[in-house]
């Protein structure tokens, strides 16, 4: 039986080595699943002591392919085993680039750690530029500074004053618009710069309000109180939410769009870590 099945690995040996070349060929076509499924067959029967690169090839091609979970796998198995291979390092990058895709920073700035425990001393100072975005990107300011003081390839002053200039970008207050609209409904949504709810606020509330107001005076209690817990409450308590919501979001835009004109000042910190 060991006999039969040595025989049939040994036919199909040069046929497993043509699809490995298959497989470059399909991902060079961006047929990334038809490349990895060839990719893990010749990982199947690897007889070339390449397992590294394969795993890489495989987390390229679902990377690529959008499968960015899918191509964690690969990577953390290549990164693990007892293989040692030029393959380690370009795995690591490309998890790193990963997290950095899906806003993980803190995961990525582990990877960056092992990155930067076997690379050069131009290549630790790149590593810790772009730890520096991480921790900016995470509005984590102070942290991001503190970064910078081993950084030299670039004008480092220039961006900590940058990062420092990021407490003028102007911002608004939900406790302002809160208290603003519990006045005078509809002003706090005027003042989120949320003018059709602000319209409508002022209409629906008031009127509420203004309802609420004549029962009390028609000695109508019941009603009055039924209103305010099932009219007045329910809107008055939508609209606070969602003049948080726009305002929260607002802001973050805000700082976003200045960080987006701070880093076209800088070198891209993606760029640094694919030439690493």
């Amino acid at each position: 039986m060991v006999k039969k099945v040595i025989a049939l690995i040994e036919i199909l040996l040069p046929t497993l080595i043509w699809a490995s070349g298959l497989g470059d060929y399909y991902f060079e076509k961006e047929f990334y699943f038809e490349a990895i499924t060839e990719y893990k067959r010749q990982l199947f029967f690897d007889q070339t002591g390449k397992k590294d690169e394969l795993l890489l090839k495989i987390a390229k091609a679902y990377y690529q392919a959008g499968q960015k979970s899918q191509a964690e796998e690969p990577l953390i198995e290549a990164i693990g085993n007892a293989e040692q291979s030029p393959e380690d390092h370009q795995c690591l990058i490309l998890l790193a680039k990963i997290h950095w895709d899906n806003y993980d920073y803190e995961t990525m700035r582990q990877v960056l750690n092992l990155l930067e425990a076997s690379s050069d001393s131009i290549s630790k100072e790149r590593i810790t530029y772009i730890r520096t975005w991480s921790y900016i990107y995470e509005a984590q300011w102070q942290s991001g500074i503190e970064q910078l003081h081993n950084v030299h390839c670039i004008d480092t002053t220039a961006l900590i004053s940058a990062i420092n200039g990021i407490k003028n970008v102007p911002q608004k207050s939900k406790t302002l618009a809160s208290l603003m609209s519990n006045i005078i409904p509809g002003t706090g949504q005027l003042y989120a710069a949320d003018y059709q709810n602000a319209l409508f606020s002022f209409l629906l509330v008031s009127s509420v309000t203004g309802s609420i107001i004549w029962n009390i005076v028609e000695e109508a209690y019941f009603i009055a109180a039924t209103k305010y817990l099932f009219l007045f409450s329910r809107y008055s308590r939508g609209g606070l939410r969602n003049i948080a919501r726009k305002i929260d979001r607002d802001n973050v835009n805000r700082i976003g769009d200045y960080l987006k004109t701070v880093s076209v000042k800088f070198p891209p910190p993606i760029e640094l870590l694919e030439q690493l």
